[in-house]
């Protein structure tokens, strides 16, 4: 299954589910700037509410599970130290996702995260594996599931890009 929207597409595998809504930045909600796309992804029942970066869902992994979350920043970033590598990661190491690398410490599980840049814009990608031990074997998955993203014409509005 294809899911496309605000500048992003994913193709699913079997048995996984994806959203793409817009991330509310303090400008877009003054009215001075644009709501930004956030895709996230799982292998499990992705819950209605859930913050940008999986809580409220990384809690309910089990070890065979994989979250991804792919969030756009203001097009200004893409300049700037933190997003200098160019483009999306799409081969992933194991040996990269690290227990402490989790926004909220969750026992077991292991996390990936990478700042980047694409044409001109500006991209977080966040990987949570439900088992730190399994990684060899979830990174392959979440790796095929990372090299069917496409970023498409920037969904932001003219003069904001």
């Amino acid at each position: 299954m294809k899911l496309e929207g605000m500048g992003m597409e994913i193709t699913l595998p079997e048995a996984w589910e994806a959203r793409i809504y817009q991330l509310e930045t303090e400008e877009a909600l003054s009215g001075d700037g644009a709501d930004l796309p956030v895709l996230h992804a799982a292998n499990f029942a992705l819950p209605e509410e859930r913050g940008d970066y999986g809580s409220g869902a990384v809690e309910l992994m089990t070890n065979d599970n994989i979250f991804i979350a792919l969030l756009e920043f203001e097009p200004a970033l893409a300049d700037t130290a933190l997003y200098a590598p160019q483009g999306m990661p799409r081969d992933l190491d194991p040996d990269e996702f690290r227990t402490n690398g989790m926004q909220r410490w969750i026992p077991g599980q292991a996390a990936y995260q990478a700042f980047f840049n694409e044409d001109g814009r500006a991209f977080c990608l966040y990987i949570v594996l439900g088992s730190y031990l399994r990684r060899e074997v979830l990174v392959a998955q979440a790796e095929r599931l990372v090299r069917s993203i496409r970023l498409t014409a920037s969904s932001l509005p003219p003069g904001i890009a």
